[in-house]
């Protein structure tokens, strides 16, 4: 027997300590780095977000283009616990619910697809222990909505229509006429109703009047305008010619040949 081969029968509990020690080492050295799952346990479950009373729609009861707020119900748990949202569209008796694409926000714009549809709100709360989801009740069967619409809940692929320009005089008068009103109508084209809050814009084209500041419609969508005629008036324009006007309409705060504007081109005879 060789004089190593006896260290080694001379000393087994301490070679089995080294290497018994080594692994400890090695495995918590891992844990520290992350390369070890940190599993939960039963007690710290416990303490992960747990609905206690499920979320609620603001209106059980929608029309289209009314908007919608969750709320999220009650939960316990460790803080902080924070929320996301999903709404889904579900059939009449609230069964067959599909996530309605992109809609992630507290609120939702009830759209005029809806229509005939139930509408739910899946909560989900988390917190650094894990997470669980919560759905609401569904709502009844959305109906059309029949009041204004607010532009703030006009969203693509609805979009404003401008449905009527209306002048008074009907017909101007080359030799009389100095201000004249202009009426304009907007409308959203999912269920043509009115739009409350719409900016409106409109210029003679070529410019032979004033060019009032661009204003916002009513409860009705309306929105009357006074215009003067201007020198070029007569100069440009003779009786049995047409005085064409552009008109826009825009939500604020979007490009202006994006989002849900409208455009519209329009005239109005010269008599004499």
């Amino acid at each position: 027997m060789t004089h190593a081969a006896h260290a080694v029968r001379a000393h087994p509990r301490k070679t089995a300590g080294t290497m018994l020690i080594a692994a400890i080492v090695a495995i918590a050295t891992a844990a520290v780095v992350g390369y070890l799952p940190s599993p939960v346990t039963a007690a710290q479950a416990q303490y992960g977000p747990t609905n206690t009373a499920l979320p609620t729609i603001s209106d059980t009861s929608p029309q289209s283009g009314q908007t919608l707020t969750a709320a999220n119900g009650t939960w316990t748990g460790d803080a902080p616990i924070t929320f996301t949202y999903q709404w889904q569209r579900c059939n009449a008796s609230g069964a067959s619910c599909v996530a309605i694409a992109g809609a992630t926000a507290q609120t939702y714009v009830v759209q005029a697809v809806d229509v005939g549809s139930t509408l739910r709100v899946a909560v989900t709360g988390r917190n650094a222990v894990g997470s669980s989801t919560a759905t609401s009740a569904a709502t009844a069967a959305v109906t059309r909505g029949t009041g204004p619409v607010p532009i703030e809940t006009v969203v693509p692929p609805n979009r404003l229509l401008i449905s009527s320009v209306q002048f008074t005089p009907r017909r101007l008068s080359y030799s009389n006429t100095r201000a004249f009103s202009i009426r304009v109508r907007v409308l959203e084209t999912s269920s043509r109703r009115p739009v409350s809050g719409a900016l409106v814009f409109i210029r003679s084209t070529p410019i032979v009047t004033t060019t009032p500041a661009e204003r916002v419609t009513n409860d009705t969508g309306t929105i009357v305008f006074t215009v003067r005629t201007e020198s070029d008036f007569r100069k440009l324009l003779r009786p049995g010619y047409n005085v064409q006007f552009f008109v826009r309409a825009r939500k604020a705060g979007e490009d202006l040949l994006a989002g849900v504007s409208s455009r519209r081109l329009v005239q109005v005879g010269i008599g004499r």
